[in-house]
Order: C-alpha cells, then sequence, then structure tokens
C-alpha cells in the first residue's frame, strides 16, 4: 500500500528554489531517512508531506484517513500546561473514545435502553465497533504506555507535574517526541529527533520505532541512528530528491558508487563531444569547397543536439575549512581533579572525584541528561565553582573552550565583530577565517541573535580555530552541523596534537575521536581507557554480570568506578585479607557480597526496562503492572545496597 506519493512538486520562498520536481513513492510501513545539507531543503519536505506547507506545484496524494504526526525541532506548548498534561493533550482521540465506552456502558445497562431490544441492539454495536478500535489502538494499556514512553526518553516521575515552560528547549523536543509516539500516527515525521537525547535514550528510541509499525520519515545527522532505524534515503541535494535504498552506510556506498559511475560516463561522453565538435569543425571548413561536406557537417549537427548531455557530478562541494592548529605544548599533566564534588541542594551530581589528563588524551565525556557532564566542564573551564575539591592546569595550557549554549556569543554584536572581538586578529584575516566557514559577503554583518543554530555553531569553530589552543573542550560540537560538517570536525579533532575534552551523545562521532571515555552515572565517575567501543563492551559485560565488566584499576587512572566514589579502588578480597583483623576480613567480604548484588540488581533493572518498553506487554495490564512492581522492587533494594556498600566502605 502507498502511504504517500510525490508527483512534480516544487517549493520556493521568494527568488529561492527549495524542491524541484521530486517525484517518489513511499510504502506503508516503511522507515525512511531524508539527508542533506544543511539548508537543502529537508525540513521544507518534511512540512509539505505533513501537509503543514503546500507545495508551489505538483502534488503530494495520500490516501484517506491516513493520520500524520509532526515533531519539529522547535515545539510551542503552552508554559503553565504540565508535562503529564501536554502529552494526553496529543490522545484526545483516545482519551474521547474511553469517555464514549463509558458512556455506552452505562447507556446498555439504563433501563429505557435494556427495556427497548432495538435501541439495545444499536447501544451494543456502537460499544462493539468502539471497543474494537480502542482495544487495536492499544487504549486499554494508555497510562502504562504514557509511563513507558516517558521513561525512556529520560523524564522521571517527579518532573511528571512541571509545567513545560520550566523545561529547556531540548527538553520540550523531548515532551513533543513523546506525544507524537504515543499518538502512534500512521505517518510520523521526525525532524532531528536525536539532538537533545543522551546514549540511553537514543537507543530507547530506535528500539522503539524499529518496532513501530506505521510509516516514520526521519530528518536526521546521527548516522549510527540512521543505520539502526532506516531502510531507504531520500537526499535532498541541488533541489533534487534522490532515492537509495538500505540505510545510511549502504547510502554512502551507493552513493560514492554512483558519482563513480557517472564520472565516467560523462568522462566518456565529454571525449565523443570533442570527436564529434571536431569533425564538424572539420565538415564546415571544407564545406566551403564542396556541398556534399555542408550535408556531413549539418548530420554531425544533429547527432550533436541529439545527445543527452550527462552532467558532470560534484567530486567535491563546499563546506568548512576547519583546522586547528595548538599553541605549543603543555606539561605532561594537562589537569589534575583531585576530590571534586558538585551538589546542588540535597542533589548529588558527583563526589570525591580525582581526575588526571595528561597530554595529547582525547577524552569523551558520557552519560544521560543532567547528570552533571557539562558542569563538570565548567568547573573545569572555571566558570562554576566546585562544592569541595580543586582542579589544577597543567603548565602552559591554553584553552579553547566550545560551549553548545553559545553562551559566550554576544547576542547584538555582528559575526564579524564577534571575531575580532574575541580573536584579536585583523579585520581582513577575520573575513578570511569566515569565509572558510561559509561566512561570504554580507553574511559576516549578521547579528549573533539572527544566526541559526548551525550558523553559531560555525562561529565558536571559527573562534576556536583562531585561538590557538592547545587543550581543547568541547561541549556537544555536532549539534546542529550536518553531516558533511560533523565529518570535517571528525578529521579534524582526530588529527589534533593537543589535548581534547568533550561531551557528546554521537556514538559514531565519539568512535573517532576519542580514545578515552569519562562516564558520569548516579553520583560517580568511572574511566576506561579506550575508545566508545571498548566503553560499550565493558559497559554490556557489567551488566550482564561479567566479571570484567567493570573498568580494571589500569583503565580507573586512579578513579574510584564503584557506587558513590571515584577516588579510591576498592580493594579485592585479597587485598584486604593481607595480615588484617578478623572484623576488617569480615566486612570486606560484606562488600565483595553486597557488589555482587548491585550488579545483579542492576542486571534485573535492565531488564525489566527494556521489557517495559516494549510496546506488547501493553497488551497485559495485569503482567504489565507485575513488571512495573517488580521494577519498582528492585529499584527499592539497589539503593538500599548502595548506601550500606558506603557504610561499609567508611568503615573500612
Amino acid at each position: 500500500m502507498i502511504a504517500i506519493q510525490a508527483e512534480g512538486v516544487c517549493k520556493s520562498y521568494g527568488i529561492d528554489t527549495v524542491i524541484d520536481g521530486a517525484s517518489f513513492r513511499i510504502r506503508a510501513g516503511e522507515k525512511i531517512g531524508l539527508v542533506g545539507r544543511n539548508g537543502a531543503g529537508k525540513t521544507t519536505l518534511l512540512r509539505l508531506l505533513a501537509g503543514t506547507e503546500a507545495p508551489d506545484a505538483g502534488r503530494i496524494v495520500v490516501p484517506e484517513g491516513v493520520r500524520f504526526g509532526l515533531v519539529e525541532q522547535d515545539p510551542s506548548f503552552d508554559s503553565t500546561a504540565s508535562l503529564i498534561d501536554v502529552v494526553y493533550s496529543g490522545l484526545r482521540e483516545l482519551l474521547n473514545m474511553q469517555k464514549d465506552i463509558a458512556r455506552l456502558s452505562r447507556e446498555m445497562s439504563a433501563p429505557e435502553v435494556a427495556s427497548s431490544p432495538e435501541k439495545l441492539k444499536r447501544v451494543m454495536r456502537d460499544f462493539a465497533a468502539l471497543t474494537e478500535e480502542f482495544e487495536r489502538r492499544d487504549g486499554y494499556s494508555l497510562d502504562s504506555r504514557v509511563l513507558g514512553v516517558l521513561s525512556g526518553l529520560g523524564f522521571s516521575r517527579e518532573e511528571h507535574g512541571r509545567p513545560v515552560g520550566s523545561f529547556s528547549g531540548g527538553e520540550r523536543t523531548r515532551i513533543a517526541l513523546a506525544r507524537a509516539l504515543l499518538a502512534r500516527p500512521d505517518v510520523l515525521l521526525l525532524d532531528e529527533p536525536t539532538n537533545h537525547l543522551d546514549i540511553p535514550s537514543t537507543t530507547w528510541l530506535e528500539d522503539f520505532l524499529a518496532g513501530y509499525e506505521g510509516t516514520v520519515i526521519v530528518v536526521s545527522h546521527d548516522r549510527q541512528f540512521l543505520d539502526s532505524v532506516v531502510t531507504r534515503i531520500l537526499e535532498v541535494e541541488d533541489h533534487r530528491v534522490i532515492e537509495y535504498t538500505g540505510n545510511y552506510s549502504a547510502y554512502i556506498e551507493e552513493k560514492h558508487r554512483r558519482i563513480e559511475q557517472q564520472q565516467t560516463a560523462y568522462e566518456l561522453q565529454q571525449k565523443e563531444i570533442a570527436r564529434l565538435e571536431g569533425m564538424l569543425r572539420h565538415y564546415t571548413a571544407l564545406s566551403a569547397r564542396n556541398n556534399k561536406f555542408a550535408r556531413r557537417a549539418e548530420d554531425v549537427r544533429k547527432k550533436l543536439a541529439r545527445i543527452e548531455r550527462v552532467e558532470k557530478p560534484a567530486l567535491k562541494r563546499k563546506s568548512i575549512g576547519l583546522s586547528i592548529s595548538s599553541s605549543g605544548n603543555s606539561g605532561e599533566q594537562v589537569i589534575r581533579v583531585k576530590g571534586l564534588a558538585m551538589r546542588f541542594g540535597d542533589r548529588v551530581l558527583f563526589e570525591d572525584a580525582d581526575i588526571v589528563v595528561r597530554r595529547g588524551e582525547h577524552i569523551g565525556i558520557v552519560g544521560r541528561n543532567g547528570v552533571g557532564k557539562s558542569t563538570l566542564l565548567h568547573i573545569i573551564t572555571g566558570r562554576t565553582e566546585p562544592s569541595a575539591g580543586t582542579v589544577r592546569l597543567g603548565a602552559g595550557v591554553v584553552i579553547g573552550y566550545y560551549d553548545q549554549q553559545h553562551a559566550d556569543l554576544a547576542p547584538e554584536r555582528t559575526v564579524l565583530e564577534e571575531v575580532l572581538g574575541s580573536t584579536g586578529v585583523t579585520p581582513q584575516e577575520a573575513r578570511n577565517l569566515l569565509g572558510r566557514f561559509l561566512f561570504k559577503g554580507d553574511d559576516v554583518f549578521k547579528c549573533i541573535r539572527d544566526l541559526s543554530g548551525g550558523e553559531r555553531n560555525r562561529v565558536e569553530l571559527a573562534r576556536i580555530m583562531a585561538s590557538g589552543c592547545n587543550l581543547l573542550i568541547m561541549d556537544e560540537p555536532t549539534n546542529h552541523l550536518d553531516i558533511d560538517s560533523i565529518e570535517v570536525l571528525e578529521r579534524v579533532l582526530a588529527g589534533y596534537e593537543g589535548t581534547l575534552l568533550l561531551v557528546s551523545h554521537d556514538r559514531y562521532f565519539l568512535e573517532r575521536v576519542a580514545d578515552r571515555i569519562i562516564e558520569v552515572e548516579d553520583g560517580r565517575i568511572v574511566d576506561y581507557l579506550g575508545g566508545y567501543t571498548h566503553y560499550v563492551e565493558k559497559k554490556l559485560a557489567r551488566q550482564a554480570g561479567g566479571g570484567d565488566g567493570s573498568p580494571s584499576r589500569g583503565e580507573r587512572a586512579g578513579a574510584h568506578a564503584t557506587p558513590g566514589r571515584v577516588a579510591r579502588s576498592v580493594p579485592t578480597g585479597a587485598q584486604v585479607r593481607g595480615g588484617r583483623p578478623q572484623a576488617e576480613e569480615e566486612d570486606a567480604r560484606d562488600i565483595d557480597a553486597l557488589e555482587k548484588e548491585i550488579v545483579e540488581l542492576e542486571t534485573t533493572i535492565k531488564q525489566l526496562n527494556a521489557e517495559l518498553a516494549d510496546l506488547e506487554i501493553y497488551l497485559y495490564p495485569e503482567r504489565m503492572a507485575e513488571k512495573a512492581r517488580s521494577l519498582a522492587d528492585a529499584e527499592r533494594r539497589l539503593s538500599e545496597c548502595y548506601r550500606r556498600w558506603e557504610r561499609s566502605v567508611e568503615a573500612l
């Protein structure tokens, strides 16, 4: 069944053509990825498909009754409404069905209906049709699904009553995503859904969409997400929409193959055209003396006219000209963090943290949203005072800081003024630099406040490039960048000779840039000596209860990787027993038992969360409720184990 059919669709804004003659079909149940450079027209195409904008020419054909759900990057809500009310507001149709079912149920038992076979038959018929549709759309598990989706997207139960106006822009995007996922439209259209998701939430969304029965059309710059979710790619390039079968990796391979074929065909055709044009010139010159050469010249001219020209492929497209050079070596020890803690009231982000960063290391910092990753960077750069502990920078360290919120950019300044004011370069050098970041002509006179997210990113990168830093600290540098720009940034950072410390949720990016991972998790900092894949393998092993799941002491580099502490390594049983009193040996055995129980409980919680994220369980409310009770019990026991573990360690 065809869900959407585009026929010769064109869209322009003033004199700017965005889409020109796009034709394609999308079948029901397909998972489609929309890719292309920033400004190519992906969001415009998404809006055309959703029907929120109309094409200037051509048409988009959609079967009658198909329901659409569109999640844009900057959703708007009533700021006073609570999170839970906003989510349920997208489920009005199901909620109204629920009310109608209750009303019909009451009518069937009313004396005036029960005493009339004709009325009773009509009410029962309506009741049966409504309950069948309600069940088909999983209406009976609605409340459970709401809890599961909000949990999967990183919202705690304590946040359900908060007004949406108190959430950040990224959090409001997640709220809009939750509302759309729960409405379960026939066609789900998502514009950059992973931009504000942490890695666990992105993984949850991948699993959700993989099992989604409807059609999914998603704009994303997250390559691993596209690889996991989509089965076909529509690329928006040069105002056209080009189709590719397969996920993102398959698209890249096929695109390279097509470009190579097109280049070969173009070169062969150019040789043939040159040959024919040579013949034409020769026959034209001879035709003055012999009329038969005039006829031959005309034949060649017609042959040239009939040739369908192969377009020269764009082997290299304009991208940001990024390069970052270090301003000389710093000391061997670049950062020394000792006994660091950060608290907000009763909430502990992390405590007792020891971290050593050495020259030339490229470190990725990961963790769920809100655990303190950005706060850790703010402390290291001196923007925030810690609750306890110290941060010392090594000799000769020059910091370049990339802030995802762009707080260092002055909104009233122009792009040129911002670079001049923060780098000390000459106006011509600043213009040359900005030209490499695609700010051409009058673009340099745009105010910072009028720039898009991607343009502000480019200004930040231009400032860093001119800073000559040897310690580069970056907070979510890939947000709002298109894939081409991300790949340029990857290549530059991979070859950067200075020290790199970055927060990112882009798994593809982390794997190519970082050689060490630091995770902020549950009030502790865990250090993994190895890239992102190594970190994932260690995490999975630990969650599965494997003996090598935690990072080794060598990997921790002095960071404590067990609950609640970061500074010391937990002594093993052999270390504890070496000459200690019997009471301490018993305490050590208690710690070993607690650590084993903690690992087992974490594995159980992960399994229960996975089961509750599976939509099928919502068909069985009793089973779902049992799983939810088991999850709450496991979380309670885990908290108690953490408290006992901390008391036991302090006693040693």
